[in-house]
């Protein structure tokens, strides 16, 4: 199983390098306005990815090299993807497509079709999902206390959602068109399920690691189940 999860890292790495790559030399009209694509959380997702899978891949050469891998960098790896790469990636894919379903012209206009790609549109919001979906069956992660990764994950969305109210307040530019057309009230109750939604991606990736690798997510959890277990041989051979 371990070198097929390399080839995933590999894999990853590759793909997203590509894509961020060939994104950042597109002419799209997400460049229109005030900081060009990187006032769009998509492009945020993408770094999410290509960093994740590049820190992989650079501790699977690292572990090649040395025999045995780096518990402090695989620790920071784990972390970031329980807490980034893996519920802000399905995040993005169900909340792109969920809205695109629903009514499209509030995400992604017929007209942009023209314009932008299709490889890019899936991208930036289908693959970004595969890929860290793929990576949570056949690699496994082990997952902080929940407290510290959904605080981290959380942390950057209060960034990001200040940075919008920022653009919108400075230059009267709202990056999301159907935030202008909402009450201040109406707003926070979105943001407010967004990150229920995410916290909710975060406990799903962690029971997909407990469903497919067994026992527990954490090292915390381990060390628990470890003591528990050896308090009840005690008990038996008493």
């Amino acid at each position: 199983m371990r070198k097929y999860g390399r080839s995933v890292h590999f894999a990853g790495a590759a793909f997203f390098l590509f894509i961020f790559l060939e994104y950042r030399n597109e002419s799209t009209p997400f460049e229109l306005g005030p900081l060009g694509k990187w006032k769009y959380f998509p492009q945020w997702n993408l770094v999410f990815q290509l960093c994740y899978f590049v820190l992989a891949s650079l501790m699977d050469i690292i572990a090649l090299i040395r025999g045995q891998e780096s518990k402090t960098l695989l620790t920071i790896r784990d972390t970031f993807f329980a807490s980034f790469a893996f519920p802000y990636g399905v995040f993005v894919a169900t909340s792109f497509w969920g809205i695109y379903s629903i009514d499209r012209e509030l995400i992604f206009p017929k007209l942009l079709d023209a314009i932008i790609p299709n490889w890019i549109n899936h991208a930036l919001h289908t693959w970004c999902a595969v890929a860290a979906i793929l990576e949570a069956a056949i690699n496994c992660h082990d997952y902080p206390r929940n407290r510290v990764g959904i605080t981290l994950m959380l942390s950057f969305g209060v960034v990001y959602i200040s940075w919008l109210f920022y653009i919108a307040n400075t230059m009267n530019y709202w990056v999301y068109p159907f935030l202008r057309v909402m009450e201040t009230y109406a707003r926070l109750s979105f943001f407010t399920v967004c990150a229920t939604i995410l916290a909710l991606f975060y406990m799903i990736g962690k029971w997909m690691t407990v469903a497919i690798w067994g026992g527990a997510a954490t090292s915390s959890e381990i060390v628990q189940e470890k003591k528990t277990a050896n308090k009840k041989k005690v008990k038996k051979v008493e």
